[in-house]
């Protein structure tokens, strides 16, 4: 069998004595305002966005025997609803049951499959 071989790192160890031209610099803009400040807010909100998403997913997870049952009834129930209302112009039951079987796909395909970076 053969030995690995290990390499060490970082192979130049002079690297750290380079100058930085500021000028070069890619976190300094032209008006000399430090952009990494922004950056860093941004990956903040990034973050807090992912966590909340991750949470209402968590949430849904482990309430969705329940919220399925209901949510699948309620849709019976619409479709049933706009069956009776068909042919009465003032009341606008079939579209009220289509958003109500769009958000109950869209929810299912949420719970089944997404999965959050947070977990």
């Amino acid at each position: 069998m053969k030995s690995a071989k290990l390499y060490q790192f970082p192979l130049h160890i002079r690297t750290a004595s380079i100058p930085i031209d500021p000028a070069e610099d890619s976190f300094i803009t032209k008006n000399g305002s430090n952009s990494s400040i922004k950056a860093n807010k941004i990956a903040c909100w990034k973050r807090i966005q992912v966590s909340i998403i991750g949470l209402v997913w968590l949430f849904l997870g482990l309430f969705w025997p329940l919220l399925n049952w209901l949510a699948a009834m309620d849709v019976v129930f619409q479709l049933l609803r706009a069956l009776y209302y068909a042919n009465t112009p003032a009341i606008q039951a079939t579209l009220q049951a289509l958003i109500h079987g769009v958000l109950y796909i869209f929810l299912s395909l949420f719970v089944y499959l997404y999965r959050p970076k947070a977990f």
